[in-house]
């Protein structure tokens, strides 16, 4: 993955911890949850699998190839 496609994912990831945080602060706490629990459980995804949805599409919206 290029230079540009991980800084767009780390961009990403950033903000949607921004904004379950911020559901946090508002009370909106299952909505938090929800996005927290979203990430952690593709994490673990792309940790046991190898394979990372979020790779593949900021791969095709950057033109990457995986080598």
């Amino acid at each position: 993955m290029s230079k540009t496609a991980v800084r767009a994912q780390r961009f990403v990831m950033g903000t949607m911890l921004l904004v379950a945080l911020l559901f946090f602060l508002l009370d909106i706490k299952t909505v938090s949850l929800f996005i927290i629990g979203f990430m952690i459980f593709m994490l673990y995804l792309s940790a046991f699998t190898g394979f990372c949805p979020s790779d593949a599409i900021f791969e095709k919206l950057f033109g990457d190839k995986k080598k």
